[in-house]
C-alpha cells in the first residue's frame, strides 16, 4: 500500500507523533471495524437497494417476466441483504471491542431491539483495538446521510420498545388506536389483548 506521506509502505496502525495510517475500508470484510455513522449509512443504503431491486423484480414478474422469476431474484436479493446485514453488524462489534458472535442476539425475539439500540447508541474505541484502526474520518455525505439515519433508526427502534411495553403492561391504552389501523392489522393484536 503507498501511503501519501513518502511513497513507502506502511502497514495500517499508529506510526508514532500521532500519525495513524487507516485500514483501507473493505465493503464485505468481517474483520475490519465500523463506526455508527458507517453502520447507519450501509444499513440504508443496502436496504434501499434491496427494495428497490425486489420491487422492480416483481413488476417485471407481472408482465414481462415469468412469476417465479420475480419471486426467485426477491428471494436471491433477500437473502444477500440478510447476509451483508450481519456482516454489518460483526464490524460494529469489532468497533466496540466486542467479539462477531454476540450477533446472535440480534436474531432473539425481545432481545434484538434492545441490542440494535445498543449498537447504534454505544460508543466505538477511538484507538486502535485487537480488530484494526478505527475507520477514516467520515465524508460530509456520510455524515449527513449516516447521521439522519442514525437518527431515524434510533427513533423506531425506541418507538417499537415502548410500544411492546405498553402493549404488553397497559394493553388498555393501545386498544382506541387499533381502530385507526387498515382492515386486518389489528385482529392479532386484539386476539393478544382478548387472550390475557
Amino acid at each position: 500500500m503507498n501511503d501519501a506521506y513518502g511513497g513507502g509502505s506502511l502497514k495500517p496502525g499508529y506510526q508514532g507523533k500521532g500519525m495513524i495510517v487507516y485500514e483501507p475500508l473493505s465493503v464485505l470484510s468481517l474483520r475490519q471495524r465500523l463506526g455508527r455513522l458507517r453502520f447507519a449509512c450501509y444499513q440504508f443504503g443496502a436496504a434501499l437497494l434491496s427494495g428497490l431491486l425486489i420491487a422492480l423484480f416483481l413488476l417485471l414478474s407481472v408482465e414481462l417476466l415469468p412469476q417465479w422469476v420475480g419471486w426467485g431474484v426477491s428471494a436471491v436479493v433477500s437473502l444477500s441483504l440478510l447476509i451483508y446485514q450481519i456482516g454489518l453488524l460483526v464490524r460494529r462489534l469489532h468497533d466496540m471491542e466486542k467479539s462477531g458472535w454476540w450477533v446472535i442476539l440480534a436474531f432473539v425475539p425481545l432481545v434484538n431491539l434492545p441490542f440494535q439500540l445498543y449498537l447504534y447508541l454505544g460508543d466505538g474505541s477511538s484507538m486502535m483495538n485487537r480488530f484494526g484502526t478505527p475507520n477514516p474520518p467520515v465524508s460530509t455525505v456520510v455524515m449527513l446521510v449516516g447521521g439522519l439515519c442514525w437518527f431515524i433508526n434510533v427513533l423506531v427502534l425506541l418507538s417499537m420498545m415502548v410500544l411492546l411495553v405498553l402493549g404488553w403492561f397497559l394493553p388498555d391504552l393501545l386498544a382506541p388506536y387499533l381502530g385507526h389501523l387498515p382492515q386486518g392489522w389489528a385482529e392479532p393484536v386484539q386476539q393478544g389483548l382478548n387472550a390475557r
